[in-house]
C-alpha cells in the first residue's frame, strides 16, 4: 500500500521496517516481564542468536523446496536460499522454527510451574511483537490480500505499489494486528494471577492466522477444497501447533502454580 519510505535519499522498505521493529518489541516486552516475574532474561535467551538464524533458514528454505528444490545446485541457488532480497519466505518453515526454537529455549526446564511462566513471557511478548508486524506489512507489497468489493477494500496510497494492479484488497495484516490485541486482552483477563495461559494464546492466536492467510494472494500447496473454501499446508501447519499447544494447555491446567 505504502511499499517503502524515503530517507537520506534511501530506500527504506516496510516489510523490512516491521521486521525490525516487531523483534525489538519482543525484546523490551520479554525483558521487561521476565524481570516482572523474577526469571533470569539472559539465561531465558542464551540461544537466540542462533535461534534466529535456525528459524530464518527454516523460513526460507521450505520456499525454496516449493520454487526450486530441495537442494541448491548452483551459487544463484544459494544465493537465492540465504538472500532476505524480496522476502521469499514460507509460514510454514518459520511456525517450524519458532516451535524447534521455543522447545530448545525450554528444554533444560524441568519444572511445569517454571516452564508456565516462560511460555506465558513467550506468548505475550510474541503477541504484542505482532501487532507491529503486521501493520508494517499491511503497509508493504511482499504480502497482499485477495481482491475484493466490499467496504472493507483498501487501495495503494504510493504510485509503485503492487496494489496498484488491483482495485481494492482485504487489509489482512489490520486484522491480524487487531486480532493479536484482542487474544492478548483474552488471556490477559483469564490468566489474573494464574499461569500457563499463554499456551491457550498461542492456540487462539495460530487459528485466527491460519483462517485470516485464507484472504491472503500466494502459491497454495497441498489443497483441499470443501465447496469454494481452498485450505493449504498454511493452514495444517497452524492447526498441528495450535493442537500441541492446546493439550499442553490442558495438561499442564492440573499442575497448581507456584505459591
Amino acid at each position: 500500500m505504502y511499499p517503502y519510505i524515503i530517507l537520506w535519499w534511501s530506500k527504506f522498505y516496510m516489510t523490512g521496517i516491521g521486521i525490525i521493529v516487531s523483534f525489538l518489541v519482543f525484546i523490551g516486552i520479554a525483558r521487561y516481564l521476565t524481570k516482572k516475574y523474577h526469571q533470569n532474561f539472559w539465561k531465558l535467551f542464551y540461544w537466540l542468536p542462533f535461534l534466529i538464524v535456525l528459524t530464518y533458514f527454516l523460513w526460507s528454505y521450505v520456499n525454496f523446496i516449493f520454487d526450486v528444490g530441495i537442494f541448491p545446485t548452483n551459487s544463484s541457488e544459494f544465493v537465492q536460499l540465504l538472500s532476505p532480497y524480496g522476502y521469499k519466505f514460507h509460514f510454514t518453515g518459520l511456525l517450524i522454527g519458532m516451535f524447534v526454537s521455543i522447545s530448545v529455549f525450554l528444554k533444560k526446564i524441568v519444572r511445569i510451574e517454571n516452564k508456565k511462566i516462560r511460555w506465558d513471557i513467550l506468548f505475550f511478548s510474541l503477541a504484542l511483537s505482532l501487532v507491529p508486524l503486521w501493520l508494517f506489512l499491511l503497509m508493504g507489497d511482499n504480502f497482499v490480500g485477495i481482491t475484493t468489493t466490499t467496504w472493507l477494500g483498501i487501495k495503494s496510497l504510493h504510485s509503485d505499489s503492487q496494489l496498484n494492479k488491483f482495485n481494492l484488497v482485504y487489509p489482512i495484516w489490520l486484522f491480524l494486528s487487531l486480532w493479536s490485541l484482542f487474544v492478548v486482552l483474552g488471556v490477559k483477563i483469564l490468566k489474573k494471577k494464574k499461569f500457563g495461559y499463554g499456551m491457550l494464546g498461542f492456540t487462539i492466536t495460530l487459528i485466527l492466522v491460519s483462517l485470516i492467510l485464507m484472504l491472503q494472494q500466494y502459491a497454495r500447496h497441498a489443497v483441499f477444497s470443501l465447496g469454494n473454501i481452498m485450505f493449504d499446508l498454511k493452514q495444517y501447519s497452524a492447526w498441528i501447533l495450535a493442537l500441541i499447544c492446546y493439550f499442553t494447555y490442558k495438561r499442564w491446567q492440573k499442575v497448581p502454580d507456584l505459591q
